[in-house]
């Protein structure tokens, strides 16, 4: 019996060093399990960051130039390597960036305090930055779009489109990501007449384009449309 307790304390305490050797493991950003990859090429890699309430991620580093959209509004707990942690409001609709490139790697974890499920949409710039590249100018903005982020190397664009409402021809540089932050119904009308292409979108849907295109967008649902589309340089 006191050899069979014994047994029973030490296996106790080697899972909790298993376990506290977890909780202080860091991986790559990508290799999270909460970070999911939905999309890699040439030029970035699309994570699909999902966090139900209540749960933890792994430490994870962005080593990478990393712009992003906050998908859901939550509260999450963020612990940088080493530092305390600190609760952090998250605002649906958010586009941000880090610079990795001149800030360094960026290691934390979070906690997602809620409510519901965090979602966010993160693209790893995979090339350098190419120094003397071709410069774009920006689309002006106008009723349903506004320029939200830019920087030497992406440019984000804010779409709001009411049911009905039409937003072009507008010509958006490629190469660029499309993500969706509201369900509903998007048609792309490309000039000379062709037929509209109709995308049912949903929270956190996106869609890359490797070349540069001209659209007029129209929501063709019931509800208010918004989607954020980000233009790499």
């Amino acid at each position: 019996m006191k050899s069979a307790l014994t047994l029973l304390a030490f296996c106790l305490f080697s899972a909790s060093l298993v376990g506290a050797a977890d909780d202080d493991r860091v991986v790559p950003a990508h290799q999270e399990p909460r970070h999911v990859p939905k999309l890699v090429n040439a030029l970035v890699r699309v994570i699909d960051v999902e966090i139900p309430e209540g749960e933890r991620t792994l430490f994870h580093a962005h080593s990478l130039d990393y712009p992003y959209l906050m998908v859901t509004s939550v509260t999450l707990n963020n612990q940088i390597f080493g530092q305390e942690s600190k609760d952090l409001p998250i605002t649906r609709g958010l586009v941000g960036y880090y610079r990795a490139s001149t800030q360094g790697t960026y290691t934390h974890r979070f906690i997602n305090l809620g409510p519901g499920t965090f979602r966010a949409i993160g693209i790893e710039l995979l090339q350098p930055l190419a120094l003397g590249g071709p410069v774009t100018d920006s689309i002006p903005a106008r009723p349903g779009l506004a320029t939200v982020l830019d920087n030497e190397r992406v440019r984000a664009y804010r779409i709001v489109l009411a049911p009905g409402q039409s937003l072009g021809p507008i010509t958006i540089p490629g190469p660029s990501l499309r993500v969706a932050l509201t369900a509903g119904t998007l048609a792309d009308q490309a000039p000379g007449g062709a037929a509209a292409v109709e995308t049912t979108l949903a929270p956190a849907r996106f869609a890359f384009s490797n070349t540069a295109r001209v659209t007029t967008l129209t929501n063709r649902g019931t509800e208010p449309l918004e989607l954020v589309e980000f233009e790499f340089k």
